[in-house]
């Protein structure tokens, strides 16, 4: 943690200071590379796990439907976003475990 609690701190240090020099429009456009990356990161798994693509598409379904609904669209997108993250993957643990190396060898070994 010596290495990594500095280096996120200062490497927002910077951001924050390049944010303020640089022009709205480029900001603007960061903000849009931001989300490619996510998808960039989603993707690939995506297309080689089916369970994974499905999950995917039940989080933005999941998210769509949170900004609809009455009772949760008027938390903040943040508090939304944790919700959904933690009943997902909380959801995703339960019904598609990965199995340990232990289980993993033991069914080779049958």
């Amino acid at each position: 943690m010596v290495t990594p609690l500095p280096g996120w701190a200062f490497g927002t240090m910077l951001g924050v200071i390049a944010g303020n020099i640089m022009s709205p429009r480029m900001v603007s456009a960061f903000s849009v590379a931001l989300f490619g990356m996510f998808i960039a990161i989603i993707i690939p798994p995506s297309k080689q796990n089916k369970v994974v693509a499905g999950l995917v598409t039940l989080a933005f379904i999941s998210s769509f439907a949170a900004t609809c609904l009455p009772w949760i669209s008027t938390l903040s997108d943040g508090t939304r976003t944790i919700i959904l993250t933690v009943v997902l993957s909380a959801g995703a643990a339960f019904f598609f475990p990965i199995p340990t190396e232990d289980e993993t060898s033991a069914s080779t070994k049958q």
